[in-house]
């Protein structure tokens, strides 16, 4: 799967990186990969393998369990290196829940890329899997013995990823067969809004198939499969809306500068004043909940609650502003001939209360969360 949203603070630990693309692990993914190692050390590796003890049946679902998330990391990565042929840069991949999903900086400018793209990874599935399958099949001809125990293994992690890569076809938006729809759909209407639309529609259909194949899967004995089933299945669902909301914001403020909706009458506080102060004569005040620190004009950081927040109440007096402020180096800013949507992500990224806009070090003006609620109500 992939995805135009940027990771933010709380999205995981990389753990590698390969060829260039930082692979993450979101917390999520550890109940994935229990529930994955679970099943084959209960179910799938004790009826291979009856004679096994049990340390060494967890020890081998551990590791078959690994590689089956390397194989998605592959999955991917086909993404990636596609999107990088056609132009678009992706340099990060996570695992979590539901699987991996591909970031990329940028959404498809031409249906043929979007096409490309969200066909690679279902295929490298399938010819992953294909290869496995072949290994499994030449090791199981070897007979009796170590080579046998290996077959097994191939033969799941070969089936598991051909049907990997064929549920990936399923045209469910934002999955990787969505996009396909929605790159066909693109092509026939040259409408890039309409077809999401459209392939938002139809998967949001595909989600409500699954949560209620689950619920009967579900009531027919399979609770856990089931259940887990129609869970997909309302990740979709979510997922299809959120992503058309992001396409119809995004081509709602194309065009637009930061500059043309910037406040030029910022909310600014002197560095020197203490947190006491502040907080009496401007938080209180609710003029503002975030202001920029200057000094003449020039830009220094920002504050808002969450650094007064952090600050225990029995240093305000004594603590000043310049203390516990987000200097000017870490605090994200804007230029005001920059696009909007770009002021958009940032927040979006950062949980940010307000965007300073400067030239150089001086401070142009803000984009605050009003801001782009007014922006967006004017359109």
């Amino acid at each position: 799967m992939t995805g135009r949203r940027r990771p933010g603070r709380d999205d995981g630990r990389p753990i590698a990186r390969v060829l260039g693309v930082e692979i993450v692990v979101h917390p999520s993914w550890l109940i994935i990969f229990a529930l994955v190692t679970a099943s084959l050390a209960i179910n799938q590796l004790p009826a291979d393998h009856p004679a096994w003890p049990a340390p060494l049946l967890w020890t081998v679902a551990a590791a078959v369990a690994i590689l089956f998330f390397a194989s998605v990391v592959v999955h991917e990565l086909a993404h990636v290196l596609v999107a990088r042929r056609r132009g678009i840069v992706s340099r990060r991949v996570t695992l979590f829940i539901f699987g991996g999903a591909a970031t990329l900086e940028r959404e498809s400018d031409d249906p043929t890329d979007e096409l490309l793209i969200a066909l690679a990874g279902p295929a490298a599935s399938l010819f992953l899997g294909g290869l496995l399958l072949g290994l499994a099949r030449l090791l199981d001809e070897a007979g009796p013995g170590p080579a046998e125990s290996v077959a097994g293994i191939a033969f799941w992690l070969g089936a598991i990823n051909v049907l990997l890569g064929f549920f990936n076809l399923v045209p469910g938006f934002p999955m990787d067969g969505g996009r396909i729809l929605r790159g066909l759909l693109w092509r026939l209407s040259a409408d890039f809004v309409r077809a999401t639309r459209i392939a938002t529609l139809v998967g949001r259909a595909v989600a409500y198939v699954m949560i209620g194949a689950g619920f009967l899967i579900a009531l027919n004995g399979d609770v856990v499969g089931g259940l887990w089933l129609a869970f997909v299945g309302w990740f979709l669902n979510t997922a299809a809306e959120s992503s058309y909301r992001r396409v119809a914001l995004e081509r709602l403020v194309a065009g637009v500068r930061v500059g043309e909706v910037m406040e030029r009458d910022a909310p600014t506080v002197h560095p020197n004043l203490t947190l006491d102060v502040f907080v009496d004569q401007y938080l209180v005040s609710g003029a503002a909940t975030a202001y920029a620190v200057t000094i003449e004009g020039d830009l220094f950081g920002t504050i808002g609650l969450e650094q007064v927040r952090a600050t225990p109440r029995g240093d305000w007096p004594a603590a000043r502003v310049t203390d516990v402020m987000t200097r000017l180096a870490e605090a994200p800013t804007a230029t005001a001939d920059e696009p909007l949507w770009d002021a958009i992500e940032r927040f979006e990224e950062g949980r940010l209360q307000l965007l300073p806009v400067t030239d150089g070090r001086r401070l142009l003006g803000v984009v605050t969360r009003e801001t782009l609620l007014r922006a967006l109500r004017a359109r």
